[in-house]
Formats: C-alpha cells, sequence, structure tokens
C-alpha cells in the first residue's frame, strides 16, 4: 500500500446570499468534521422506514432533511452557524443546490452515488 497524505482542513466554498432587498451578505459553506457527520447521519438514521423484511423503504420525514445539514454547514460574515429559523425562510431552490454543496463538500454524496449505479 503506498503512503496516505490527507489534509485536515475542511474543504469549503465561498457563498454569496443576496437578500430580498438587494443586500449581499458573504457565507461560507464549509464540509462537516466527524463529530458533525456523525450527528447529521444519526437524525437521517431515525427518520428511516422499514418495510416488513427490514429493508429501508425511504424516510419517514423530510422536516429540516436539508437545512438541518445547512445549520451546520453554513457560515455567515462572524463564522456563526446560519440557524433553523434563518434558513427555512431560503427559497427551497436556494435550499437544495447548498445542500447538494454540502453533500458533497461532506463526502456524503458517494452513497447517493453508489446506490443510483447499483439500480
Amino acid at each position: 500500500m503506498e503512503k496516505l497524505s490527507f489534509s485536515l482542513k475542511l474543504e469549503e466554498v465561498e457563498v454569496e446570499l443576496i437578500d430580498v432587498d438587494g443586500a449581499k451578505h458573504n457565507c461560507v459553506l464549509r464540509g462537516l468534521d466527524g463529530a458533525g457527520r456523525d450527528s447529521y447521519l444519526n437524525s437521517i438514521g431515525s427518520r428511516m422506514k422499514f418495510n416488513a423484511a427490514g429493508k429501508t423503504e425511504g424516510l419517514s420525514d423530510y422536516k429540516n432533511l436539508q437545512s438541518g445539514l445547512l445549520t451546520l454547514c453554513l457560515f455567515d460574515e462572524t463564522n456563526k452557524n446560519i440557524p433553523l429559523a434563518i434558513l427555512q425562510k431560503y427559497p427551497a431552490t436556494v435550499l437544495e443546490s447548498l445542500f447538494k454543496a454540502a453533500q458533497e463538500l461532506s463526502g456524503l454524496d458517494k452513497g447517493v452515488e453508489e446506490k443510483s449505479k447499483n439500480e
């Protein structure tokens, strides 16, 4: 096996949000650390729906699914997490785009890619 080398700096991307009044807000979307990822995955696990054979059939509850991840990944100009109550006021299309980027930055999109290959 070859030597493994990793950066311990969390990946991040700059985000510009323009509010309804046209004011621009610079934010940062940052990948999760191990504790944040475990916390998010636990919240997803508790939403799983199972059939009689014990196989997963999807989620039973989608409330705060996307914004829940973003509360852990999206930071404002003062490097504070943007609260759930604020995120829930964003347009759904914005949340979806930020969610997909947060999944990618945090390595949460890997299982989705593998599942789609197997279908």
